[in-house]
């Protein structure tokens, strides 16, 4: 059956590619492309004890549309299929994969066995005006107000996972947005966004230019529970990029007293000139736990938000980016937390074979003081292949 699946999945992308890819004299007012991708992953807490084999088989669609010179229309489509050790001995992981989390209801289960599912989703699906310097955008849409990379106080409608690296083009939000620039450096940004529990997020940010740096300033209402403000910004310190965030939420219900709560992020960025590239990033969490035992599925399947971007306090990343040859590349990256004292090393390589074909290696490695036993330990180790057509 999973042969089956893989040759349908595979002959529908050469399909598309070729039908994408027609050189005929009329210009198209449209593009479809995408990719396909396998991965396998081992994953056991102690080399000598039992492991785990999965398998994602994964296709993705991204359709857009120019209708005229103001209207665009975009959907994209996520298909994965799902089967392996974890899907026979964890009867509810399709339900898990299959969470929405925006009003609309754009994720469904295709089929489901004993040990295989497909799972799709439509993770952008707008329509977009554009006129002189606004715009206009309505439905599943990514809206990106982070500076920083690996934690975003700021961005209050797409907080993403570090650890979730097979999932490069991020979750999108139901909302509708407004944009509108008043010159080429500074830009207003209004957005009201409703989530699958039909709460109501709106907040406006304006970004500027100032000492060559780029400004942010935001406030909004959250979720309907808190108010919230906030600030970031982009700039250069020993030829270097200096990023930062900062956001404050204050309860609505005790908008008199001092029980609001701050979250902040600061990192830095530096690339050397044989293009070895170092960053390191902090986060402060007002909301964050000051100790505790945590197991790694904590920090790998927990439901991101502005206020939940980490378990602890404090969490500290740097990461270290060097490109062998220009189609070879390594990363390593480590992540620790002094409340729990957990450690994550993450060490990844990746060799474009062609153009449109890569081949990948990942390790995620997590330990803390939780015991073994509890999921206090746990080692990933992926391969994927990548085809984009």
């Amino acid at each position: 059956m999973i042969k089956k699946l893989t040759t349908l999945i595979v002959l529908i992308g050469i399909s598309l590619s070729n039908f994408a890819q027609d050189d005929t004299p009329k210009q198209r007012n449209w593009t479809l492309n995408g990719y396909v991708k396998y991965m396998q992953t081992i994953s056991f807490q102690e080399v000598d004890k039992d492991w785990v084999t999965d398998n994602v088989l994964h296709n993705r669609l991204n359709f857009n549309w120019n209708i005229n010179n103001n209207f665009t229309f975009n959907a994209q489509m996520r298909n994965r299929v799902f089967y392996g050790e974890t899907v026979t001995d964890f009867p509810q992981y399709p339900e898990i994969v299959n969470q929405e989390t925006g009003y609309f209801d754009l994720s469904f289960i295709v089929f489901e066995g004993k040990s295989v599912f497909m799972q799709s989703t439509f993770d952008r699906f707008y329509l977009d005006y554009n006129i002189k310097n606004v715009q206009i955008t309505i439905g599943r849409q990514r809206i990106n107000w982070g500076q920083t990379f690996v934690w975003n106080p700021n961005d209050l409608f797409n907080s993403y996972n570090f650890f979730d690296f097979d999932y490069e083009e991020k979750p999108g939000s139901d909302a509708v947005r407004l944009q509108f620039y008043p010159s080429y450096s500074s830009k207003l940004d209004l957005v009201v966004k409703v989530d699958n529990n039909s709460k109501v997020t709106a907040a406006g940010l304006y970004r500027f230019n100032q000492w060559s740096t780029d400004i942010q300033v935001l406030t909004g209402y959250y979720a309907e529970t808190d108010y919230v403000l906030g600030a970031g910004f982009s700039g250069s310190l020993f030829k270097g990029g200096l990023r930062g965030e900062v956001s404050y939420f204050h309860p609505k219900d005790n908008f008199s007293d001092t029980t609001g709560t701050f979250v902040m992020s600061l990192g830095y960025d530096y690339t050397f000139k044989n293009s070895l590239m170092i960053q390191f990033e902090g986060l402060y969490n007002g909301y964050g736990e000051k100790s505790g035992e945590f197991n790694m599925l904590d920090f790998y399947f927990m439901q991101l938000t502005p206020q939940n971007l980490s378990l602890t306090e404090f969490s500290f990343v740097g990461q270290v980016t060097y490109p062998f040859t220009p189609l070879f590349n390594g990363t390593f990256s480590a992540m620790y937390s002094p409340n729990d004292k957990s450690v994550y090393l993450g060490p990844s390589l990746n060799y474009s074979i062609k153009d449109n074909f890569e081949v990948s290696f990942f390790t995620q490695y997590f330990t803390s003081e939780t015991p073994a036993d509890e999921g206090g330990k746990g080692v990933f180790l992926y391969w994927r292949v990548k085809w984009s057509f």
